[in-house]
């Protein structure tokens, strides 16, 4: 079972994901809306912190060329999309593509498929970083391939484990769910039981 731990900030938060090892770690880009958004410059000495094993991933919404070409010069390893999407970008010589989608959008699902590009798929709740649950059942007719499935939206500790039972996808997918009770920065333990949760499950 993959674990992405997403919206990294500071180098607290990278001391927690080297020692609890997930699979990858999401950093917001490109996105002033969210309060997870960091600069180019930021994420830069923050993936040069991070275990190599740790793959890194660039979290846009709707990016330009330009930004995937700067999200490239950052080091990250892929670019995870959410939003619109142009063929430009889908193509773009860069990074690998995590496309994103929510319960609005799933009609697109096979528009991506074919795509070399796109190694894999995260399927997230209506309002993306919300920390809300959707539906699980809205992904049980979407077919299956050999890129990664992942599972985003309200999961944290205690409802992990559930999910990767109920949805059997290849990777899991948390931000606010094992965030600190102020709302900034990881927690440890929550991270680590996480992640152990998750793992806990065969698919």
């Amino acid at each position: 079972m993959k674990v992405k731990i997403c919206g990294i900030t500071s180098a607290e938060d990278i001391k927690i994901v080297n020692a609890c090892k997930p699979d990858f770690a999401g950093f917001v880009m490109f996105f002033p809306k969210s309060k997870r958004n960091i600069f180019p410059e930021t994420a830069k000495s923050l993936i040069e912190t991070l275990d190599k094993n740790v793959l890194s991933v660039a979290v846009t919404v709707s990016p330009t060329l330009e930004q995937v070409k700067t999200a490239y010069d950052c080091g990250f390893d892929y670019i995870q999309i959410h939003g619109e999407v142009g063929e430009d970008v889908l193509s773009n010589p860069y990074l690998k593509v995590i496309r994103a989608f929510n319960v609005s959008d799933l009609e697109k699902f096979d528009e991506y498929r074919m795509n070399p590009n796109i190694v894999g798929y995260v399927f997230d709740a209506h309002e993306p970083g919300s920390g809300k649950i959707f539906d699980w059942t809205m992904l049980e007719n979407l077919p299956r391939d050999d890129k990664l499935f992942m599972l985003a939206g309200g999961l944290n500790p205690e409802t992990v484990a559930k999910a990767v039972k109920a949805v059997k996808p290849d990777g899991v997918d948390v931000s606010s769910g094992v965030e600190n009770s102020n709302g900034s920065g990881k927690d440890f333990e929550k991270v680590k039981k996480f992640i152990l949760s998750a793992r806990s499950e065969k698919c």
